[in-house]
């Protein structure tokens, strides 16, 4: 991967989060929709997963409810990539980490990260588009030390903010 791409474009969305008014904020305000677009709640990625439910960006991540015909359900956060993927799925920009408490070196369901790489390849068309739309996000290192014990908490909970189950 070509890293001044990379600094070039974590430096372009610095500068639309500087340059925008503040009057203008509103509309800078990343709705995570148009990342998956045309998947709408409820899309069948295949192998029994389903997108669930696609929340708004808390703490740097947007959060994905990912749900299987079996019952299980799955939380992942789609954050911003920084150097070497570390989730089952990325994009050039995105890294997607599911949340389950652990820390990245325990096997995953391989029907759950076939997934994931769907959903990550649509994503990847879209964050093309536009790619100063994702300048909310942060990469996952950086919001573990932000928020260390709200991230611990956050395998137990599917909604981001929620009271932990």
């Amino acid at each position: 991967m070509n890293t001044r791409r990379l600094f070039v474009q974590y430096a372009l969305f610095g500068i639309a989060a500087v340059a925008t008014p503040a009057a203008g904020l509103a509309a800078t305000v990343l709705h995570p929709g148009f990342l998956f677009h045309p998947l709408g709640p409820d899309a069948d990625l295949g192998l029994g997963w389903r997108l669930q439910r696609v929340y708004p960006p808390v703490q740097g991540a947007i959060t994905l409810t990912i749900a299987h015909a079996a019952g299980r359900h799955v939380r992942v956060d789609v954050c911003l990539r920084n150097g070497a993927p570390r989730g089952p799925a990325s994009t050039e920009l995105l890294d997607f980490i599911v949340m389950d408490g652990g820390d990245g070196t325990a096997e995953m369901d391989e029907s759950l990260g076939r997934a994931l790489r769907r959903l990550a390849a649509v994503a990847a068309e879209n964050e093309a588009s536009d790619p100063a739309r994702i300048h909310e996000l942060a990469p996952h290192a950086e919001r573990v030390w932000a928020h260390p014990e709200a991230l611990a908490a956050a395998s137990r909970r599917l909604v981001p903010g929620a009271p932990a189950a």
